[in-house]
């Protein structure tokens, strides 16, 4: 309230992983560290909810969960990820396919306002709370409408058995990989170009095409009978650090000067999008489930604003290609001079109109959202 009486903006900090999201904030002064604000208040093992603060690890909120019989639905990057972080970024993983993403998984959240007032977006039994769904306005707003403080939140049962396979594939076979990320138990499936299987499953990383990594998990007769479907395709048992080292990567840019796109489109168009990335000399790592495709383009050298702006040129080319958006998630401050979320001036209005609705005074991470909503 008192930032908001003086017309003074502030940076909203967890654990920092998620900083680079997002346009770089305006005339902020004052950092907000949420990080104390730790904790899991309630994880009901019968009913497989948690009621947790936004501050709370990850990794600690998953042990919690795995002791209680149940498993978090959620698997960014980031060793230190937050719940807080991930809920404000929409941040998925390679699992995402099988958990949902962050805003279906959420049943509720408290929420501060720019002027400091606390408000409730549905609660632990959502279908009883009534009104506008405003959870997922907050989860993937970049901390711009709210401080999430505390969410409620739907876990899933453990599985009882995994699996991870590897699966070579020819350059045009993705319409296959999207086959095999549909099958029953295919908790994840991620395509890798060569450059990104080097990394993932060095061994296994062919000269050209795509290399499959698929988890199956579920009960033990359906992970068996989909992965001996997956044997006579020519899959192999993989490297069980596998996706770990794909989660990192979507996570990482090229070199020490490099840019990372999430470029979202139709599934249905991954060929005609994924030859026009390969074609802008990115590194690839795709799944095709959901459509997302991560590229990494390095450029030549620091401050390189030409290269900046052709790399955004043939990603928002493909990304029209596949019918959808781009969006770069990281890259050096200097490459953020246009905005990050794309160009799209109704989107752009819609986020600025929905800042003036719940911080008008512009407190929370004042220009970081799309439009430089402010």
């Amino acid at each position: 309230a008192a930032l908001a009486q003086r017309g003074i903006g502030c940076v909203v900090r967890g654990a920092g992983t998620r900083l680079a999201l997002g346009n770089p904030p305006r005339g902020a002064r004052v950092l907000l560290d949420t990080s104390r604000l730790s904790g899991v208040l309630v994880l009901d093992a019968e009913e497989g909810v948690a009621h947790v603060r936004a501050g709370t690890p990850l990794s600690f909120l998953r042990e919690a969960a795995r002791d209680a019989g149940w498993e978090l639905p959620l698997d960014p990057p980031g060793a230190r990820a937050t719940l807080g972080g991930t809920l404000a970024s929409a941040a998925v993983g390679p699992r995402h396919p099988g958990f949902g993403r962050p805003r279906d998984l959420v049943l509720g959240l408290d929420v501060v306002l720019g002027d400091g007032a606390p408000t409730r977006c549905g609660g632990r039994v959502v279908k009883n709370v009534t009104g506008y769904d405003l959870a997922k306005l907050h989860v993937g707003g970049c901390g711009a409408f709210g401080v999430i403080a505390s969410a409620w939140l739907r876990l899933r049962p453990r599985p009882e058995s995994e699996r991870v396979l590897a699966l070579p594939l020819g350059a045009d076979e993705l319409a296959r990989g999207l086959a095999i990320a549909r099958l029953a138990t295919a908790r994840a499936c991620v395509l890798l170009d060569p450059r990104s299987a080097a990394v993932v499953e060095p061994s296994r990383a062919p000269a050209d095409g795509w290399l499959a990594v698929v988890e199956c998990a579920g009960d033990e007769p359906a992970v068996a009978r989909d992965a001996a479907r997956l044997a006579e395709l020519g899959a192999v048992d993989g490297d069980p650090n596998a996706l770990a080292r794909a989660r990192a990567l979507q996570g990482e840019t090229s070199g020490p000067v490099g840019l990372r796109f999430r470029v979202a489109v139709l599934p249905a168009r991954l060929d005609a999008v994924t030859a026009a990335l390969a074609g802008a000399c990115a590194a690839l790592l795709v799944h095709p489930a959901s459509g997302l495709v991560y590229a990494r383009v390095a450029l030549d050298v620091e401050g390189d604003g030409a290269g900046v702006d052709r790399a955004w040129m043939e990603v928002r080319s493909a990304a029209r290609l596949g019918g959808g958006h781009a969006v770069l998630e990281a890259g050096p401050a200097w490459a953020k001079s246009r905005d990050v979320f794309g160009d799209d001036p109704d989107a752009w209005r819609l986020a600025r109109a929905l800042k003036a609705r719940f911080d008008p005074a512009n407190v929370l991470n004042p220009g970081r959202f799309a439009g430089g909503a402010a």
